[in-house]
């Protein structure tokens, strides 16, 4: 038997599916996502699930459903149908198409919904990345998740720079130390999950989800890889499976993400907030960082308040931002590729500078 309070259940969720359901509705969450059907978590169980057909052919603001997704379903066949998603208190979500490859956003892949927590999981180690962090950062802000940083591999000896680069590159984020080889760590995270609770686990391959994972279990769920001379393992996670831990919460793990396009236009300024409160002292509302009088950014990259990295990181993510926001208006995106054509031609011709 499966209690779906311990699984996130509440009272919004309880009138919205009073709202729906019929008396043989039943409902449950979405516990795993596998190439054709989805395993339900219910009063009854666990259960195999798929979509009513008109689900995958009917235009809804929620589509079908991911992990962590509430549903309405129906017991059939040996297993059940789900005929509606119920809505979302938060998404994680990115936009399909890779921006900094000069692509298209094509649409958004939502990777996990109604998550209370999203741990971005980064390695002590060489793949440390803080530009892959600002991206992540931005999603989970984004998401009305609270975001949390977990660096592993501590017992390597490397932690040391990389969590004063942290305080530079995440201010105000809480940064959780672990080591899955011994152990430190482990028990203060688990109890940062309180029952009900679910904490999304994202990363790039290699940085030591899946034994995050089993650590936090107490068990090995999750298959492992072996780690090379350098620390850095390889790539198990295939899908995305929500797992319950013993006195409550939840943590759901995913596949590892290298490249990400944030689809909510919202948390980029959360991402960057040392930037966003000096701006609030320029002395233009509208100032662009860039020569203006009395730009307060500036003069921060200028006494070393604050690195100039930051400023040209941010504003290559707000140029993201902005494409994504006139997606689908076809007017500005054809005044924005005007107004490239024409900046481009000036430069070849010299008529403005690079």
């Amino acid at each position: 038997m499966t209690d779906l309070d311990h699984l996130g259940w509440s009272e919004t969720l309880a009138q919205s599916f009073a709202d729906i359901a019929e008396p043989t509705h039943i409902a449950g969450r979405i516990i795993a996502h596998h190439r054709g059907h989805y395993e339900l978590a219910y009063a009854g169980g666990t259960i195999r699930a798929q979509c009513a057909g008109r689900m995958r052919h009917r235009d809804t603001d929620l589509g079908l459903p991911v992990v962590g997704d509430f549903v309405v379903a129906r017991l059939e066949g040996g297993g059940a149908t789900i005929d509606a998603v119920l809505p979302r208190r938060t998404k994680f979500a990115r936009a399909v198409g890779d921006l900094t490859r000069h692509d298209v956003a094509k649409g958004e892949q939502i990777i996990a919904a109604n998550i209370d927590y999203v741990f971005i999981v980064t390695g002590a180690d060489a793949d440390f990345s803080t530009r892959r962090l600002e991206r992540l950062l931005g999603a989970a802000y984004g998401s009305g998740a609270v975001p949390m940083i977990v660096l592993t591999k501590i017992d390597l000896g490397l932690a040391p720079p990389m969590i004063d680069q942290l305080a530079i590159e995440a201010p105000g984020v809480a940064v959780h130390l672990v080591s899955n080889a011994t152990g430190e760590g482990i028990a203060a995270l688990r109890a940062l999950i309180r029952p009900g609770e679910t904490a999304l686990l994202v990363g790039s391959s290699g940085v030591g989800k899946s034994s995050l994972v089993n650590r936090l279990l107490g068990t090995d769920r999750q298959a492992t890889s072996i780690t090379d001379e350098n620390g850095r393992g390889r790539h198990t996670t295939t899908s995305r499976d929500l797992f319950a831990l013993d006195g409550g919460g939840l943590i759901l793990d995913t596949p590892g993400i290298r490249a990400i396009t944030q689809w909510q236009t919202e948390g980029l300024d959360d991402a960057f907030a040392d930037i966003t409160t000096i701006a609030t002292h320029c002395r233009f509302s509208d100032c662009r960082h860039e020569a203006e009088p009395g730009c307060a950014v500036q003069a921060a990259i200028a006494d070393g308040t604050l690195e100039a990295h930051r400023l040209t990181d941010y504003a290559k993510l707000d140029r993201e931002m902005a494409h994504l926001a006139r997606r689908g208006d076809k007017r500005a995106e054809a005044a924005q590729r005007r107004k490239w054509a024409k900046t481009t031609r000036q430069r070849r011709t010299g008529d403005v500078a690079p």
